[in-house]
């Protein structure tokens, strides 16, 4: 059971005061005059903020390069299929691997690009390349797109954090987070869905917290008067954020123990299952951006699989078929999917060849991307690969394709600069897409 750890006074933005917060800090339970607020009244009363902050953006991470032949673009009949047998789907004459039972049925809320193409075959440089839009350049840390979102949705008075990631890259080391944009931007890490890191409870005594705030504040002040003016400013903004946030009855939406026991069946009772509903959850109270890990519980490799191939991917697609699928019929069913647009990706395809242990390699044409909900139009499916999946036959698309489409959903201006910490200004999509076009067939 996840709850705020105290009950604070509260104004319309979380909290009164710094000085109310520290005095209240290990108080648990409830006083008079301590706002109470249900979770269906609480989601009520921020319906018009909600409406305000513009379209949620879900982003389902299949860590390590999930197979075309293996999901949605079965090539039945060539050498280069393997032993994945195809279904259909309720797009008419659209067929996906056998894998994706949950998904086949409800393809026509959703659309597919079959022929993504980024050239970029290495893990480390495809997942910057994929998650930010820019290529990997050793003096620029760019910006994953959760924490650009969070940076162009930034509103002073939310409680949540902007971006939240559920679950973990596989190898942390080849992933991406706020980069330039600073720790105001980073997101906020659930390793596991339904709890908290220990982080956010505090762990010590009102009065030995009180002594570690003021000498902190002693601290930041000469820092400032010696030239770290702006160093203090951003510190004091994610420690006024971090405030807002544990003190927050939002805290609740991290929970999901007030769900239906058989709705968490239909997600799944997985890492990636429960994230998916996780991440419902959290743009529900108004998060902009959620991602959520994909890479298997059953075995190390993830979507990664050079090795035994046949044997690991039929339960990676058995965790995620359901979780993808249940997450755009609930948010269909409540009225959200027009406001949240939901990707489904990772960063490359797999090899047509296959080895003899039944894996694949690391192959960066031809690949699919889904998507569904945020106006665009649901059971398309856009672009192709021919007969034995070599080549894009048609409409073939790269990265800056793929990012002015996130644009036009989120309702951002490509050509848009954002300031870097050291002052230096970046496009949100590479030469604003002077190169790229909208995929404009999902529309």
């Amino acid at each position: 059971m996840i709850s705020p750890f105290l009950d604070v006074r509260v104004n319309k933005n979380g909290f009164v005061s710094r000085r109310d917060f520290v005095k209240q800090l290990t108080v648990a339970g409830g006083a008079a005059g301590v706002m109470q607020l249900g979770w269906r009244d609480m989601m009520i009363a921020h319906a018009k903020e909600l409406q305000k902050q513009g379209k949620a953006m879900i982003l389902l991470w299949m860590d390590g390069g999930p197979s075309q032949f293996e999901t949605f673009n079965p090539k039945i009949g060539s050498k280069n299929q393997g032993p994945a047998k195809a279904i259909d789907t309720a797009i008419p004459g659209v067929q996906f691997a056998e894998y994706w039972p949950k998904v086949a049925s409800i393809a026509d809320k959703i659309s597919f690009v079959l022929s993504m193409s980024t050239g970029e075959a290495d893990h480390f440089r495809a997942i910057k390349l994929m998650k930010s839009g820019y290529a990997l350049n050793p003096t620029i840390a760019y910006p994953a797109w959760g924490s650009l979102t969070a940076h162009e949705r930034y509103e002073a008075s939310f409680d949540l954090p902007g971006f939240v990631r559920i679950g973990k890259p596989r190898i942390k080391t080849r992933d991406i987070n706020a980069g330039v944009l600073g720790a105001k931007f980073e997101r906020f890490w659930i390793k596991e869905p339904g709890t908290l890191p220990e982080e956010v409870i505090p762990t010590v005594p009102e009065e030995v917290l009180r002594r570690r705030l003021a000498l902190a504040d002693a601290l930041d002040a000469e820092f400032a008067r010696t030239g770290g003016k702006k160093d203090v400013k951003d510190k004091q903004d994610v420690y006024e954020q971090t405030t807002r946030f544990v003190t927050s009855p939002k805290l609740k939406a991290f929970s999901l123990d007030d769900e239906p026991g058989t709705l968490r069946d239909e997600y799944g009772r997985t890492n990636f299952g429960q994230g998916c509903l996780l991440a419902r959850r959290l743009v529900e109270t108004g998060v902009h951006f959620v991602e959520v890990f994909s890479h298997g519980d059953a075995y190390d490799a993830g979507w990664d699989t050079h090795g035994n191939g046949f044997r690991d991917t039929p339960n990676l697609c058995g965790e995620a078929d359901p979780g993808f699928a249940t997450l755009v019929t609930d948010l269909e069913q409540r009225g959200m999917l027009d406001d949240v647009f939901v990707v489904w990706m990772g960063e490359f395809g797999r090899t047509p060849k296959i080895k003899k242990d039944g894996g694949r390699d690391h192959y960066a044409k031809g690949w699919p991307v889904a998507f569904a909900g945020g106006g665009v139009q649901p059971g398309r499916v856009v672009g192709a690969t021919d007969k034995d999946g070599i080549d894009v036959s048609d409409k073939p698309f790269g990265v800056q394709d793929l990012f002015l489409t996130f644009c036009h959903v989120q309702g951002f201006d490509p050509e848009h600069e954002y300031w870097t910490n050291e002052a230096q200004p970046h496009k949100l999509v590479k030469d604003g897409g002077g190169k790229g076009k909208v995929i404009e067939e999902l529309f």
